[in-house]
Order: C-alpha cells, then structure tokens, then sequence
C-alpha cells in the first residue's frame, strides 16, 4: 500500500507538472518555444514572479486575473493542473511506483496535453507524437510483456486501421490522427491497439449521436477524435487484461 507521504508529493509534483503541461498547452501550436522566454502574461507580457506561479493556488489568491494588469486567467490553468495531480495520485495508489505506474504518470499527461489542444485547437501535433513514439521506444527496452515484433505489427495496424478509415471517409480522419495511432501501436502492440481504437471509435461515436441529438452540434461541425484516442490508449496501456477477463466472462 502506497504511503500518505508518497501520495502527498504525487500530488504536489503532479501540481507542478501540470503547470509545465500548460506551458505546452499554450505555446505548441503557436510553435512558441516551451523554454524562453520565461513565463509570462499572455495579455500584457509582464514576466510573472515565483508568487505568481504557485500552481492552482496563485489562481485563487489572484482571483483568477493577472496581477500586472487585471485581465483574467483562463480557468484552464488551475484545472488542468489539478487533473493531472489528481491523476496521477490514483494511478500511484494503484499501480505504486512500478514500472507501469511511472510510465502510466506519463501516458496520462502526454494524454491531457494533446486532449486539450485537440479540444481547443482541433490538433494533433507532430511533436507531441514524436515525443510520445519515442516515449514509447524507450519504455520497451525496460518492459517485456510486448516482444519488438509485436510493437512494430502495433504500429503498421495502427497507422493502417485509420488511414483506411480516412480514405474511405474522404478526410474524416485527419493526419494527426493516423500518426498518433501508429505511436499508440508501439506502446500497445497488437491486439492492443485495435482495442483501444475501437474503444476510442466507440466512445466518440456515442458522444456524437448525443450531441447531434441535442443539437450542440450538426452534421457538419467537426468533433476532435484525439481525446477519445486516448481515452482507449490510456484504458488499455492500463487495463487491458482486465478487460479481456471481463469481456470473455460475459459469455
């Protein structure tokens, strides 16, 4: 069982992870540098002092405005923040601090960076995928429950699965999309990443009949597939074998 104390410093270095990931968030698809210049508001450029960037608190004792010049802070700051805290607290409690459970802390936040920027932005950018593939290559020369062979057959079912799609649909599925899942591959092998694809699919698609039902949105308005994708890569990257075990015993 995983220690109070383990789990209080998840939680404050997954604070400030998220701080990080806003970072990210924010200037990646501006193809800003995440590095320089340092932090600073985006409405009046006044460089923000360590008081400033106390991760979700500085939002509240700043009342959600810059302190420079009173424009406001966009809540996504101390949510995204707070999620990948709380995030990454359970995936310890669970998993401990194993191999799966490290690598979970960063599957989960590489999950929430392109969730959110896909969400905003309708995006799935090249870097984060390759950060995330090489992620991948790395996490394998520690792990031996997927062989290279399998991962590479994951990866060319990944990339073939949505660009089949895409063709079919005549750009229903997007670039990002196909290279992402082929990244989602490596990690997963197969059969993993046809089940995460087609737990990704199957969620997406029941979101979008409520939606189209409840007329948030029509038939033509585009609904970012990226954080359905990873919904399905998360939930098997961690559960797989459980959902199988479930699955089967339905019948």
């Amino acid at each position: 069982m995983t220690s109070a104390f383990v789990l209080l410093y998840t939680f404050l270095f997954g604070l400030v992870c998220g701080s990080f990931l806003n970072v990210c968030i924010y200037r990646l698809p501006r193809e800003e540098n995440i590095i320089f210049p340092p932090s600073h508001c985006t409405s009046c450029q006044a460089r923000l002092k360590v008081k400033d960037l106390i991760p979700a608190l500085s939002y509240l004792l700043l009342k959600g405005k810059c302190r420079y010049c009173g424009e406001k802070i966009h809540w996504r700051y101390p949510l995204v923040e707070l999620i990948n805290a709380l995030g990454w607290v359970w995936i310890i409690s669970v998993f401990g601090l194993t191999l799966q459970g490290i690598a979970a802390l960063f599957v989960f936040s590489v999950s929430l960076v392109i969730t959110i920027i896909d969400l905003e932005h309708y995006l799935i950018l090249d870097s984060v995928v390759v950060v995330l593939f090489l992620s991948g290559i790395l996490f394998h020369f520690f792990s031996e429950k997927i062989s290279l062979q399998g991962r590479l057959i994951g990866m060319l079912v990944g990339f073939a699965i949505p660009f089949l799609l895409a063709l079919v649909s005549r750009g229903g599925m997007g670039g990002g999309d196909i290279k992402l899942c082929a990244a989602m591959g490596f990690w997963l092998g197969f059969p993993g990443i046809f089940q995460a694809i087609f737990l990704g699919a199957t969620l997406g698609g029941i979101l979008g009949i409520i939606l189209l039902i409840t007329k948030v949105k029509n038939r033509k308005d585009p609904i970012p597939f990226g954080p359905f994708l990873m919904i399905g890569f998360f939930t098997i990257f961690l559960f797989q074998d459980e959902l199988l075990s479930w699955y089967w015993s339905l019948f």
